[in-house]
């Protein structure tokens, strides 16, 4: 089983998810660590989620902490293509398509 974190999102021109950055995290005795993120299409977001054993959370930059937060879970929506959604938890900051736009920044 692993674990992973999705910090940001790359768009396309049309302000459709493309890519995701993926943390794996890890653990040493009793702390956590989160993994520099690579960026993975969404085709290989979705295989990596199917694997039964893997989850996937959102991961939220806390600035006041400076620190990463865990967000919602993330799962596949099975279509053509499939793609990835968080659980619907009445709030916007942890939806994917609110993440860093890694887009404006690399």
């Amino acid at each position: 089983m692993a674990e992973f974190r999705i910090s940001g999102i790359w768009k396309d021109d049309e302000g459709v998810i493309t890519h995701y950055s993926v943390h794996k995290i890890t653990e040493e005795g009793n702390v956590l660590y989160i993994e520099k993120g690579e960026k993975i299409n969404k085709a290989k977001a979705v295989a990596l989620l199917l694997q039964s054993d893997n989850t996937v959370k959102t991961a939220l930059w806390n600035y006041g902490k400076a620190k990463w937060s865990t967000g919602s879970d993330i799962h596949v929506v099975k279509g053509n293509p499939s793609f990835l959604r968080t659980n619907h938890d009445g709030t916007e900051r942890d939806n994917l398509g609110h993440l860093i736009d890694y887009g404006y920044v690399f």
